[in-house]
């Protein structure tokens, strides 16, 4: 019965990208791509965990998660053919309308969380451990995308960058937000000799 997964074309470590070049798995194209499946893997499970333990509350939340998850094949359509190679294989581009709502939710936590004047120095609760996990994931995809940038500086990130700095800030306010106020700031006592 012939895999409706594997096709055996990676096996000598190399992978085909959409534009249809051939590739080493290391290659910034890859790597990139590869960064975002795990944005998008994580988002996923956020989103499941957020439905399952505060499914009213934080119902928009949710649905703003949805949306992003759509947003990443976009973002993959693109690093995969920074060339673009292939525009018959995009479903369209992040553009401005995308950072613009991005923006709106980002305002809208931000209406909603007053952060502490101090660093805050770990979640408070588990869900909100997770979105900051989820930021980590996106600040690495960051670096990979300026990386791929470098490698092929014709791939327009004109709405990419702003895009990706922007989704880490949201979520660290996401992450505030689902703390309902029980920030842990950075207590510099705990570092003091016990005696």
């Amino acid at each position: 019965m012939r895999s409706q997964v594997t096709t055996k074309q990676g096996d000598r470590g190399e992978t085909r990208t959409l534009g249809g070049d051939k590739v080493p798995k290391s290659h910034p194209i890859v790597e990139c791509t590869g960064a975002l499946d795990e944005v998008r893997a994580y988002t996923a499970l956020v989103r499941q965990h957020l439905l399952e333990r505060r499914p009213e509350s934080y119902e928009q939340s949710a649905e703003f998660l949805l949306w992003l998850l759509h947003v990443y094949f976009l973002i993959g359509t693109a690093c995969n053919d920074p060339h673009r190679k292939h525009p018959e294989y995009r479903r369209g581009e992040v553009g401005e309308p995308h950072v613009r709502r991005l923006e709106a939710e980002q305002e809208n936590l931000e209406s909603r969380v007053t952060l502490p004047r101090q660093f805050i120095v770990t979640a408070s609760n588990p869900l909100s451990a997770e979105v900051d996990v989820l930021a980590t994931h996106v600040r690495r995809l960051e670096r990979n995308l300026v990386r791929l940038k470098e490698t092929v500086p014709e791939f327009d990130t004109t709405s990419l960058f702003p895009f990706i700095n922007r989704l880490s800030d949201t979520l660290y306010l996401l992450a505030r937000d689902l703390e309902q106020g029980t920030h842990h700031t950075v207590d510099y006592s705990l570092l003091e000799p016990k005696e």
